[in-house]
């Protein structure tokens, strides 16, 4: 299992340097870092989960190792997200124990 983190500037101080200290925390091969000025990214995995004209972050998705990204993002096998946002689907939409709960159980789900 990989993960990759996008950091995202949603709000003016989330700059590449305050993401810094983050990526030095979660330290491990596993987890890749990638800063998205434009937020592109964002954007493109809120239209793979059905959010046009949006930017997904504070977001969590998990794929199939068989899943690739070429022209578009592909739509993720499982997912949630900490969006309170109109727009954001509530039937996905975890926070807290909730959210860690979920986590652990999509993980053990799809990779045990």
């Amino acid at each position: 299992m990989s993960a990759y983190i996008v950091w995202i500037p949603i709000l003016e101080e989330d700059t590449l340097e305050a993401a810094i200290p983050s990526v030095r925390s979660l330290d491990d091969s596993r987890i890749h870092h990638f800063y998205d000025p434009t937020r592109s990214v964002g954007k493109a995995i809120a239209e793979s989960v059905k959010w046009s004209d949006n930017t997904a972050w504070d977001i969590y998705l998990f794929y199939s190792p068989a899943d690739r990204w070429i022209e578009k993002a592909p739509g993720p096998k499982r997912w949630m997200h900490q969006l309170k946002d109109a727009w954001a689907t509530k039937e996905t939409y975890r926070t807290g124990k909730d959210l860690s709960a979920e986590l652990k159980a999509t993980m053990r789900e799809l990779f045990y």
